[in-house]
């Protein structure tokens, strides 16, 4: 069944892609509502054809829909897992701009629903491609300081979080093998009721730091 699937996706792909950028995605939203997101490791994986979907991502973030965005982002995270090309970088880099761009219009609601999701997908970027390294933390970083900004009043370790995260971004070798030889990597775990009952911010706070700490977990020897 997972090859019937994903032959009949890799055969729409390759028709849609006689079309332009724009064509593709004024169709794509039969596509992007309601796939799920546990489904984009299985569908680049198994189509030939995925990488075509390197073109169509630039136009694809920048549509005004989040979900959109959103979309963009988490497949464009498989692929440059899956395809670790020139242009797979490139893409990478233009995705990672436009988070910028959105942490500094979008408000606290749209911000929430737009990070949370794609946060993890800056891990794989630096996978991939561990140069994107400074400009992944440069961005956690800032997305940290709006978020601290708004919880200053509520949490009263907002101020050591900052700190954490300008570590982790100028010292992360630090981090991961301190002197006495043991990993700093390590987090407070959270159950899912906790993060749930939690403010947005402070939940995408925690967010951050887990993401941090993945990146330099896994791609310390690019580093």
């Amino acid at each position: 069944m997972p090859s019937a699937y994903c032959t009949s996706l890799s055969e729409q792909w390759v028709v849609r892609s006689g079309f332009s950028n724009r064509g593709f995605v004024q169709r794509s939203d039969s596509t992007i509502n309601g796939y799920p997101q546990a489904l984009l490791p299985l569908t680049v994986a198994g189509i030939p054809s995925i990488h075509i979907c390197l073109d169509f991502i630039p136009e694809l973030l920048a549509q005004p829909q989040l979900e959109k965005q959103i979309f963009a982002i988490q497949l464009l995270s498989y692929l440059c897992t899956h395809y670790a090309l020139p242009k797979s970088l490139s893409v990478a880099r233009l995705a990672i701009s436009v988070m910028g761009t959105l942490l500094t219009v979008l408000n606290h609601a749209k911000r929430f629903s737009f990070f949370m999701p794609t946060l993890p997908c800056l891990v794989a970027f630096c996978q991939a491609f561990p140069p994107l390294y400074d400009d992944v933390a440069a961005l956690l970083v800032q997305v940290g300081q709006v978020c601290a900004s708004d919880v200053a009043t509520k949490v009263r370790d907002i101020d050591p979080f900052i700190a954490r995260l300008q570590s982790l971004r100028e010292k992360p070798l630090e981090a991961a093998a301190p002197c006495g030889g043991s990993s700093k990597l390590t987090l407070p775990q959270k159950t899912a009721e906790e993060l749930g009952g939690a403010d947005p911010d402070v939940q995408l706070c925690y967010c951050i730091e887990a993401t941090f700490m993945d990146i330099i977990s896994s791609t310390l020897h690019g580093l």
